[in-house]
């Protein structure tokens, strides 16, 4: 299949105000796409900077649309929003998210709730409002931002974890049920990012010093190369791809768990 051409095209970019998703409306920019720019409405100033950056820089169309995606209507008044602006949607990438660090049951019941809302529900949403576009036109790429978290269990963000495992397979089945069209749903994998999120983690854990940390610059366009090739899993790194595609066949789900379980835990030095 010849690669994806993005000049011209209408994106949808989640949580464009910083880190990956930033650096992803960048490089959807500098190919020519025309890029619709969401974040929280807290980061309205921000969002609408940067939209105007990549318009001047890249001669682009750009809008910034901030809407709180954990609302219950938040993925709904998203995509009404981009379809007044855009007249139909070519690209979707799927970024914002949260995480949470802690023991589960130590961690409140409302941040279990926004997480799952964010991670999990809007991804699916967008996703289903996205393919109404896609589908009738044949073509289409949807880009969603999962991690190396979605291949094991992973303790002391196990929620995080969790929905980088729904969003993992729910991307990999409908890729699948799409293979007859121009339609490609593919994943981006990374581990450590310096992005605001990491933030939530503790310094004292050994993923810190086990594992390099990426810039958001380098994991966007190994995104954006890997969705205009259509692939459906995409993981930066030689070693993380070895983590996630090797290991499982050599060692046991539970030492797989175990490891992740050693990497995570907050230290006492």
């Amino acid at each position: 299949m010849s690669h994806y051409t993005l000049k011209n095209r209408y994106a949808l970019i989640t949580g464009a105000s910083s880190g990956i998703g930033r650096e992803i409306a960048r490089c959807l920019a500098e190919e020519g796409a025309h890029c619709v720019l969401n974040a929280l409405p807290s980061e309205a100033g921000t969002l609408d900077t940067w939209a105007r950056e990549l318009e001047a820089r890249y001669r682009v169309t750009t809008w910034a649309l901030p809407v709180d995606l954990a609302t219950d209507d938040g993925p709904r008044e998203l995509y009404d929003a981009v379809k007044r602006c855009v007249p139909h949607l070519d690209v979707l990438v799927n970024n914002a998210g949260i995480l949470t660090y802690g023991m589960f049951h130590e961690i409140p019941r409302d941040m279990h709730e926004r997480l799952l809302r964010i991670n999990v529900r809007a991804y699916m949403m967008l996703m289903h409002y996205a393919l109404s576009d896609m589908v009738p036109r044949r073509q289409g790429r949807i880009l969603n931002i999962s991690s190396m978290a979605a291949f094991q269990a992973t303790s002391f963000q196990a929620p995080y974890g969790a929905s980088k495992a729904f969003v993992q397979s729910l991307s990999e089945a409908v890729n699948l049920e799409l293979r007859d069209k121009d339609i490609r749903i593919c994943t981006l994998n990374p581990n450590l990012t310096d992005t605001p999120m990491i933030n939530a983690y503790p310094r004292k854990i050994w993923l810190f010093t086990m594992s390099r940390l990426f810039s958001p610059a380098e994991i966007a366009r190994k995104g954006v190369a890997a969705l205009k090739r259509g692939r459906n899993v995409s993981i930066p790194g030689w070693d993380n791809w070895l983590l996630a595609h090797v290991a499982p066949r050599l060692l046991p789900r539970g030492w797989m768990n175990r490891v992740a379980y050693l990497l995570l835990k907050q230290g006492t030095t």
